[in-house]
């Protein structure tokens, strides 16, 4: 097998980016149109859909960021949006004060549950 040149790998880059580029746009539209979420509101509604399930119905701060490819501060507001609209809680931890445990609300669930199609038919459309 022969290695492949800079000029193939940099192609394969700037398509890898395309396509990032591409679908993320329509899931930030299509989400945000059809279900009040923009994409970073729905992949937090995501990750503590599954984790959820096997913490106690609770999910460390901490914990959500090592999955999220937000900064800090941007996971911190976009947790507080998501906050505000009923659809997480937010407690402070018993025995650390520093920490927080975030938890998906019954509505939280019903709008990631509603908004799952459209993100899979958008993923399948830019992914299949």
């Amino acid at each position: 097998m022969e290695p492949e040149s800079d000029q193939d790998v940099c192609g394969q880059w700037s398509e890898t980016l395309r396509v990032y580029h591409d679908t993320s746009c329509e899931l930030e539209n299509e989400l945000q149109s059809l279900h009040r979420l923009g994409l970073s509101e729905f992949e937090v509604l995501q990750i503590l859909s599954g984790q959820c399930r096997s913490n106690d119905g609770k999910v460390k701060m901490k914990d959500l960021e090592a999955e999220m490819y937000l900064s800090q501060s941007a996971l911190s507001r976009t947790v507080t949006r998501l906050e505000k609209a009923g659809l997480v809680t937010r407690a402070a931890c018993d025995f650390d004060r520093r920490a927080n445990f975030l938890a998906l609300t019954d509505a939280g669930r019903e709008r990631w549950e509603a908004a799952r199609p459209t993100h899979n038919a958008v993923l399948r459309k830019h992914l299949a």
